[in-house]
Parts: C-alpha cells; structure tokens; sequence
C-alpha cells in the first residue's frame, strides 16, 4: 500500500509540474501575442493619423478650388476642340535645311493642333516619325542618355 500511494503522490506530482509548464508557457504565449498585437496597433494608429493630415490638406485644398470656380478664375481654361490632324511626313535624316525646317514646323503644328505641351510627350512624338538615318541618331543618342549622357531637351 505504501508504494501505490508513493506512485500516486509521485504521479500528482508530476501532473502538477506539468500543468505549471503549461501555464508558463501559455501565459509567455499570451504575452508575445499581445505584444505583437500592440506594435501592430502602433503601426495603424500612425497610418490613421497621416491619413488624417492629408483628408485635412486635401479638403483644404478643395476649398481653394471651389472658391476658385465659384469667382470665376477657371473660366478662360476651355477644351480644345477635337481636331481631325493628318499625320506627319516621317524625317529620314536628310541633311537638306528646308527639310529639316519643314519638318520641325510641321511637327510643331501638329503639337499645337493636338494640344501636346508637355515637352517629354513631345520629344516621344517626335522620335516616332524619325526613319532611316535618323532614327539611327536617335537610338544612338537615346542610348548614350540612358547610359549617363546628356538629356535631349525640346
């Protein structure tokens, strides 16, 4: 009878051990989940706040706008009316100055009547009804650019 109550005893033990190594490592479980759940909560709160500073500047600047429209200050902004444009007569890099000529004001005819005032748009543009020897150029030319070379400007 005594060592049955000794393997209880050794038993209860044991099972006791057991449980205290459950509750430890469940209550380090807990405590790294709620950790982890507070740096998370961090990282919301300071996306919340910028995107709160910028609703505020954007309903700012909304304000300006339509205090703007209201008095008027857009009205000489109108469309451009769609303009049927023929297309270009492509360059092929001839070194004859009337050509040369007529081909820049024709492309900057074409510029106006499409509207394009952006200068990247318009060096784009350009660059696509370049043939033969001149587009050898600007291959070669938009090569060394993008190898450090000095950028084309319109």
């Amino acid at each position: 009878m005594g060592d049955t109550k000794e393997m209880i005893d050794h038993a209860v033990d044991k099972l006791i051990d057991g449980l205290q190594s459950i509750n430890e490592q469940l209550k380090e479980y807990v405590l790294d989940y709620v950790e982890k759940l507070n740096g998370r909560d961090d990282a919301i709160e300071a996306i919340m706040t910028a995107l709160k500073e910028e609703i505020t500047e954007l309903k700012g600047e909304l304000t300006i706008y339509k205090a703007t429209l209201a008095n008027g200050g857009l009205v000489a902004v109108a469309p451009k009316p769609s303009v049927d444009v023929p297309k270009l007569k492509e360059f092929k890099g001839t070194r004859s100055v009337r050509d040369v000529d007529n081909f820049l004001w024709g492309i900057e005819q074409y510029f106006s009547a499409k509207g394009i005032t952006n200068d990247v748009t318009k060096v784009i543009t350009a660059a696509m009804y370049l043939t033969d020897v001149a587009l050898l150029w600007w291959h070669r030319r938009s090569t060394d650019v993008r190898r450090g070379g000095n950028e084309i400007e319109t």
